[in-house]
């Protein structure tokens, strides 16, 4: 199940890249292959993930699917 502390640490991770101007292809798979893997997640559901570009209740079917999975 994803938690919200692991949203919020992949989030805030991203942000910071983003806000230090360090984000490159490589720091980026670097910090949400991991996270995509943990939760068998696809490569765009990740992205939008980090990028808080997605619903409470995307998230939630989300976990739904991950629940499944496990």
């Amino acid at each position: 199940m994803i938690t919200v502390k692991d949203i919020v640490d992949l989030q805030e991770s991203y942000k910071e890249l983003v806000e230090t101007k360090t984000l490159s292809k490589r720091k980026l798979c670097e910090l949400c292959i991991p996270f995509r893997d943990k939760f068998g997640l696809t490569d765009i559901e990740t992205l939008r993930i980090a990028r808080n570009e997605i619903t409470l209740k995307e998230i939630e079917k989300l976990n739904e699917k991950v629940v499944e999975d496990e």
